[in-house]
């Protein structure tokens, strides 16, 4: 059995041990514990609240990557776990910057919800505008990865 997590006050922190269904089969299903844990989610953030920015950044995510899943599934790939790519347990690159594109998106989301939830326990960094577009940044950058695309492009206007 795993070591429970502890946040800075000592306390055990309780994640929600829920999965999140994808609404494209391409796509792996994720866990809100997951994107808790992953993200250092601040535990006194209520869970529905975490769930809802992880299924708006799926929305999001798979409109921005529709275009990828039509390439890939031509190609004879079901899911992003049959396309090849480095692999680590049960996850491959593709799926893992999925993850990544989207748990982004979702703090990002949350970034103005961390105020509320109190003052008692300090979120340090989590409240600065900046935080919130690095964010957002990571996210389009693991996209571009995704679809193929330069990291920085120039355009004519």
């Amino acid at each position: 059995m795993p070591a429970p997590t502890l946040g800075f006050s000592g306390r055990q922190i309780d994640y929600q041990d829920v999965p999140i269904t994808n609404g494209v089969s391409f796509w792996p299903d994720l866990n809100l514990k997951e994107f808790q844990r992953s993200r250092t989610i601040p535990p006194d953030l209520p869970p529905d609240t975490a769930g809802r920015a992880v299924l708006a950044a799926i929305a999001e995510i798979n409109a921005d990557l529709a275009g990828v899943v039509t390439r890939r599934m031509a190609e004879g790939y079901a899911a992003a776990i049959d396309v090849p790519g480095a692999k680590l347990g049960a996850e491959n690159e593709l799926t893992a910057q999925y993850k990544k594109a989207v748990y982004a998106r979702a703090k990002a989301d949350l970034m103005g919800e961390f105020p509320t939830i109190g003052r008692r326990d300090t979120h340090p960094g989590q409240e600065s505008g900046e935080s919130r577009d690095t964010l957002l940044a990571e996210a389009a950058l693991v996209l571009r990865r995704i679809q193929g695309v330069a990291r920085v492009g120039v355009h004519l206007i």
